[in-house]
């Protein structure tokens, strides 16, 4: 295929003081092969030198970088839908700014697309030391809780086949965009981030395309480097948009008979300490938000016109 035949990708990326990072994501994103490729960067109201540092490095690229800047931090979700907006690809990749791509990543996530049945496309995803893997496609408890395949496993080859998933994580996913379009785009209720992948991937799963894990993509993400990972405002943030993702796509039946049986086996088995004052809260906040939740549901609903799908895995 041509250069002039080749689908343009836009990757998006969503600042928010990345400054620690987001250096050593752009000088991976010059070394990419694949053109022609455009970037979007939209910073989510850094306090920091971000948005300096980004435009320093990007202005030596041989490829269009397009930046916009909002006042505050509207989520990743509204940002990367601004992203979208601004692009011109007809594949967008988003991206977070605490990634490092593997040079030839984008050839093998364009080449995943030439099925059109691909929707979405996401990465082989390293921790930093290039070895151990973080990610490789993604699965759903009952009760919502999201899994990565090959969580913390030495990485041998063991994920080297491109297969069907439930679903990607949001740090290095590919969509095409008349897709993401259809699909509504992520959904800006999961604010300020978690979970707007997931729900993304079973709209689009909902609509008979594919989620796809690709091998060949392959990342490395330094991980939560905004929230912190494990902290208490870590986990109120994923266990409040983990409920709502459940009130969201789950029948009525499947909540009562396999998410809250789960979700009372699973909190037998989590750290109180650790864990009760935020989770507590993030069910108090569903409380709050259950109207505006049920109205997002219904707007899903009649925006994809199809069954819901309900494929968990019931065992912790």
């Amino acid at each position: 295929m041509s250069s002039a035949e080749k689908r343009l990708v836009s990757v998006v990326l969503v600042l928010y003081n990345s400054y620690e990072y987001v250096g050593q994501c752009l000088r991976s994103l010059g070394e990419v092969t694949y053109r022609p490729v455009e970037l979007v960067i939209v910073d989510n109201g850094s306090e920091d030198d971000s948005v300096l540092c980004a435009r320093r490095i990007a202005n030596g690229f041989d490829f269009p970088c397009v930046l916009s800047t909002l006042g505050k931090n509207r989520g990743f979700a509204r940002a990367s839908n601004l992203g979208a907006v601004l692009s011109k690809g007809q594949i967008l990749f988003f991206l977070n700014p605490d990634t490092e791509i593997y040079p030839d990543a984008i050839d093998a996530l364009v080449g995943a697309f030439a099925d059109e049945r691909v929707g979405v496309a996401g990465c082989r995803i390293y921790y930093p030391d290039g070895k151990t893997l973080q990610h490789a496609g993604g699965y759903i408890r009952d009760n919502g809780l999201t899994m990565h395949f090959g969580f913390n496993e030495a990485d041998c080859r063991q994920y080297a086949k491109l297969k069907d998933v439930p679903y990607v994580t949001g740090a290095a996913i590919a969509v095409r965009k008349d897709v993401f379009t259809q699909a509504g785009m992520f959904d800006p209720g999961y604010y300020p981030a978690y979970f707007e992948e997931t729900d993304f991937c079973l709209k689009v799963r909902r609509l008979k395309y594919r989620v796809v894990y690709v091998p060949e993509a392959r990342v490395v993400h330094h991980e939560s480097t905004t929230t912190g990972r494990f902290t208490e405002r870590y986990y109120y943030l994923y266990h409040k948009n983990r409920i709502r993702f459940i009130i969201k796509n789950f029948s009525l039946d499947f909540i009562l008979n396999r998410a809250l049986p789960l979700e009372q086996k699973w909190i037998g088995m989590i750290e109180p300490e650790e864990q009760a004052v935020p989770l507590n809260k993030a069910y108090m906040a569903n409380i709050i938000k259950l109207p505006a939740t049920l109205f997002a549901r219904w707007r899903t609903d009649r925006l994809l016109s199809a069954p819901r799908i309900e494929d968990t895995v019931s065992e912790l």
